[in-house]
């Protein structure tokens, strides 16, 4: 049902939306407050929890069924801190089911539950479970724990699929170091022994364990001091990926940095591709692979077991910059939608040819309630009312002949998004003849200093007279890829007194045309 603007904020009209949408609660354990996932700026089509705030990704995996995902989460204040395992699941991917923290701190002063990743233990390695506990329950997780003066890789287990878990007092890996987190640790096929990977963070390094008990790790190797520094590394995978048309493989490392993105952006991710046999990455080059060309894309890391052999990848959507003041309650921070990685060949130049990873967005095709508008007619301009409380996904071909422009330097596309009054706005653009993409959100609404000074970006792009573009527009939250999924660009933005975006402009210079547009409305993922 649409909402009209003069009322959104009315307590009786959240209370009545709020039913429509919630079908979390009952099956859950975790009752929710009249209005919870109905806020005016609560993402609809992306995963946030009901409270507080949350950040980093951590423990994805497929395990029973069902796809979990923990995050970094405080149970306690929309503020950063006291960090736990947040946890939901999902069948689709698309829809999630809250459940309980499923790891939290032993007390008000911790140590602290940080970043990690989960496994399950089919064949016991580690001697922790009993023969009664069925195989595919045998779920593990690392975890940093985090206390002021020392970092230390930690195991918790499960054995009712990951809703619980019981921490091991003591840690699997202790370097007396207070910089030392986020381990993601995965079976290594070749070798039949498990691998994970660790961030020294302030040292700018990576390193390379292996293990064949889960509970004994040995370093093989290390890897950093390369590519874009900026103050620390965080959050590291490491992980293969076929290339697009071929058999052949590679491996890509990722990599956060906070502070010192590249675009000057605070937090960013960053990857490198190469070949690992077991101990050692050897990168094919240092050049630096950025994941995003927007500022909110961090901390991201793929899922493990998945039984298709995907690659699927989630981020969080939001920056160390501003994450603990943008203007949401009672929640802070999302999560991206879940992407589909490959390894793609790409001529960056007609001498230059490079790999880059490509992101396809999961299936939001049961999401669809209408199709607003679609055609394949050449058009210059037009505007399209977006008609959904919930958000949209529009697909976009843009085309330019410089034959027909007036000037080469002139070859601009724009679209704009704004709230129904038209007073906030976000644009996404195209440069043709400087071979540009970009977003600006300057005009979107809520800013604070360090906001505003971020609040354009932009992607230098092949020199291509043809160009996709892909966005999934939310209340508070975009995602755009181009050509394809080759280029990620994802920001979020804060219309004024609960604004939403709900239409769409877009227009182009002489020499520029849209041959193709799609439009579609998505339904809320918390509505039944």
């Amino acid at each position: 049902m649409k909402i009209p603007y003069s009322t959104l904020t009315s307590a009786s009209m959240l209370a009545s939306r709020a039913a429509d949408l919630q079908c979390l609660g009952s099956s859950t354990g975790m009752p929710l407050s009249p209005g919870t996932y109905s806020e005016p700026l609560r993402p609809q089509v992306h995963y946030t929890p009901s409270e507080n705030f949350s950040n980093d990704p951590n423990g994805l995996i497929y395990a029973n069924n069902l796809y979990h995902i923990y995050h970094q989460w405080n149970a306690k204040a929309n503020l950063p801190g006291y960090q736990n395992w947040g946890h939901a699941t999902s069948e689709d991917l698309v829809h999630w089911t809250l459940h309980p923290a499923a790891i939290t701190p032993d007390s008000e002063d911790g140590p602290f539950i940080f970043s990690g990743s989960a496994i399950i233990d089919f064949d016991n390695d580690s001697g922790i479970f009993n023969d009664t506990t069925a195989s595919d329950n045998r779920l593990l997780a690392f975890y940093t724990s985090a206390s002021d003066d020392k970092q230390t890789q930690n195991i918790a287990y499960s054995t009712d699929g990951g809703y619980s878990y019981t921490k091991r007092p003591e840690p699997v890996i202790d370097i007396d170091n207070s910089q030392f987190r986020d381990p993601k640790v995965f079976w290594y096929e070749p070798d039949s022994k498990w691998v994970m990977i660790v961030s020294l963070a302030s040292q700018h390094e990576m390193i390379i364990y292996d293990s064949n008990n889960l509970l004994d790790w040995t370093e093989t190797s290390r890897f950093g001091n390369v590519g874009q520094l900026g103050y620390q590394y965080e959050c590291p995978d490491l992980f293969p990926l076929k290339i697009e048309g071929s058999d052949e493989e590679k491996w890509v490392l990722i990599t956060s940095v906070n502070p010192g993105a590249i675009n000057g952006g605070g937090s960013a991710t960053s990857y490198f591709i190469g070949d690992f046999d077991g101990k050692k990455f050897t990168p094919v080059d240092l050049a630096v692979h950025e994941m995003d060309f927007g500022y909110d894309n961090y901390a991201g890391v793929t899922f493990n077991n998945i039984p298709d052999g995907r690659r699927l990848w989630l981020g969080w959507s939001s920056n160390w910059l501003y994450a603990a003041e943008v203007p949401t309650a009672p929640w802070r921070s999302s999560l991206s939608l879940v992407h589909e990685l490959s390894l793609a060949r790409v001529n960056l130049t007609d001498q230059e040819e490079s790999l880059m990873l490509r992101h396809k967005p999961v299936d939001l095709s049961t999401l669809i309630t209408d199709t607003v508008k679609e055609t394949s007619t050449s058009t210059n301009s037009d505007s399209v009312e977006f008609p959904t409380d919930g958000a949209v996904d529009f697909t976009a071909h843009l085309s330019f002949n410089s034959l027909n422009s007036n000037s080469s330097s002139k070859s601009a596309s724009r679209i704009t998004i704004e709230s129904e009054d038209a007073q906030n706005s976000i644009e996404i653009g195209l440069q043709f003849s400087d071979h540009i993409a970009y977003i600006n959100r300057a005009n979107s609404g809520w800013s604070n200093a360090i906001f505003e000074s971020v609040s354009a970006t932009s992607i230098h792009i092949p020199d291509d007279q043809k160009v996709s573009l892909r966005a999934i527009v939310d209340h508070s939250q975009l995602e755009l890829f181009i050509q394809d999924g080759i280029h990620l660009g994802s920001m979020v933005f804060f219309f004024e007194d609960g604004r939403v975006p709900a239409r769409l402009h877009y227009s182009n210079d002489k020499g520029v045309q849209t041959d193709y547009f799609r439009l579609d409305a998505l339904k809320s993922i918390w509505q039944c």
